[in-house]
């Protein structure tokens, strides 16, 4: 757990993060937002900012349970898909940066071939991978 929070803190987030994802990707059952803070350590108020933000990545879940007022939260259904697919629509940014780059006409023909290689290897290699993860899903729907 301690390790897949050091990697997602090399990717931005924050330490906790990572340690909630990891300790939900392990936990046989929903855990309340108390027994995640009590479980790591933190407060209450460091777990909740932090649900709050791998919910909305797509990495966790919310969940409630029938006559219980406390929210609970799970591991997402696919969230090896969800953040690759985070992950390519940040390359896309870099790429329409690249894209608009082109467009400058002060660039030098070095710059712009510089621009125009990096664009299209890393369209190529986006087209793959996300052709590999509808694949992906279309596979785990059947």
């Amino acid at each position: 757990m301690e390790r897949l929070a050091l990697t997602l803190e090399s990717d931005g987030f924050p330490r906790i993060a990572g340690r909630i994802f990891g300790l939900l990707i392990i936990e046989e059952r929903e855990v309340s937002l108390d027994d995640l803070a009590a479980a790591l350590g933190a407060s209450k108020a460091s777990a909740s900012v932090n649900t709050r933000m791998l919910e909305d990545k797509g990495l966790i879940e919310r969940v409630s349970r029938p006559g219980d007022r406390r929210d609970y939260y799970r591991i997402s259904a696919d969230p090896f898909v969800c953040t690759m697919e985070q992950r390519i629509a940040k390359w896309n940014r870099v790429r329409s940066v690249m894209r608009d780059g082109l467009n400058d006409s002060s660039m030098s023909p070095a710059a712009r071939s510089r621009l125009r290689d990096y664009e299209s290897a890393s369209g190529e290699i986006a087209d793959l991978i996300m052709a590999g993860l509808n694949k992906l899903k279309s596979s785990r729907k059947k």
